[in-house]
């Protein structure tokens, strides 16, 4: 009938824009892809069932946690990321906060102020309780070896 798609399991992947000069105060839930250039001030949370992503773009800044699968970040985090998939950190990342991933990937100039912990696959993020955490305490700015 109408739109109709040979995509018969996968659903359109929903993708939001929160645009430069855009500013967002309080809670977000989401599926999909969440694609952040603006501001937003508050946690941001996705739906793990959805294969989401927050991506941070560089202009981008959140105040605040944010948990999703896939996490990518290319401007300033304040606040704790956790990451149940993968957490890529790119050259102009600032994080002030803990990260919390099961794969990781940094490029050279990406800044953490804050904790770097591990989780294996199949244990909730959330669950802090230290038993399978690496838990390395860093400043640190990757630079060109």
């Amino acid at each position: 009938m109408f739109g109709n798609t040979s995509n018969k399991n996968n659903s359109p992947k929903s993708i939001t824009l929160i645009g430069r000069g855009a500013e967002i105060e309080g809670k977000i839930r989401f599926a999909g892809t969440l694609e952040i250039e603006g501001n937003i001030t508050g946690d941001i949370s996705a739906d793990e069932s959805a294969k989401s992503e927050v991506i941070v773009r560089e202009h981008g800044m959140v105040e605040g946690q944010i948990q999703s699968p896939r996490v990518v970040v290319n401007g300033k985090v304040v606040g704790d990321i956790y990451a149940s998939d993968q957490l890529f950190i790119a050259a102009k990342a600032v994080i002030e906060g803990s990260v919390h991933y099961r794969l990781i990937e940094m490029e050279k100039g990406a800044q953490i102020s804050g904790n770097m912990l591990h989780r294996a696959g199949g244990k909730k993020d959330n669950n802090l309780d230290g038993s399978d955490a690496k838990n390395i305490s860093t400043t640190a700015e990757v630079v060109a070896s």
